[in-house]
């Protein structure tokens, strides 16, 4: 088997995922510094939702370019869950002047911060499946039902129940639990 270099099949479309995000991000905030007009809306409603899309989304793309390119498991891993993380780092980031390390922790547990992370597994769980039965149907030596992709299929549907669909009352149980262990 070809030795594939890291920079091609694990840097490169690392840089691909957070580069589409990065960009959209910046251009989307910057557009809003802008006067009203044309171009502020034409920005805001182009790069906007390309920003959530990379977010929220990117599970489905960054994983096909990594397998494809030759990227292991665990770096296939990293680049489905680069933007969510960057992302939940960042806001994080922003309440971490009003909260301690406990609240920051219930802040996680909120289904917006909790449900990308399960998304994401959803996510990369399904585009993995597709990939491997692609490339066993190249002929390709690969196991399409792989445990650990399993695993984290069942996780990321469970969390996705938990956290979003269920949602309200996860954050009742959250919050519930917080008022009662730390706020005596």
């Amino acid at each position: 088997m070809k030795k594939i270099g890291i920079v091609r099949r694990f840097i490169i479309p690392l840089v691909i995922v957070v580069g589409i995000m990065t960009a959209a991000s910046l251009i989307f905030h910057g557009a809003r510094t802008l006067e009203p007009g044309t171009t502020r809306t034409v920005l805001t409603w182009i790069f906007g939702p390309l920003m959530f899309i990379s977010i929220w989304f990117f599970g489905f793309v960054g994983v096909p370019i990594a397998y494809f390119s030759g990227a292991r498991f665990a770096e296939r891993l990293i680049v489905a869950f680069a933007n969510p993380i960057i992302w939940v780092v960042r806001m994080m980031l922003k309440v971490s002047c009003q909260f301690g390390p406990v609240e920051l922790f219930y802040f996680f547990l909120l289904p917006w911060t909790f449900g990308i992370v399960c998304v994401t597994l959803f996510e990369f769980s399904i585009t993995e499946l597709v990939c491997r039965a692609l490339d066993k149907r190249r002929g390709g030596a690969v196991r399409v039902f792989s445990p650990a992709v399993l695993v984290l299929l069942l996780l990321g549907l469970a969390g996705i129940y938990f956290g979003l669909i269920r949602g309200q009352e996860w954050v009742y149980m959250v919050v519930h639990n917080y008022a009662l262990h730390f706020m005596k």
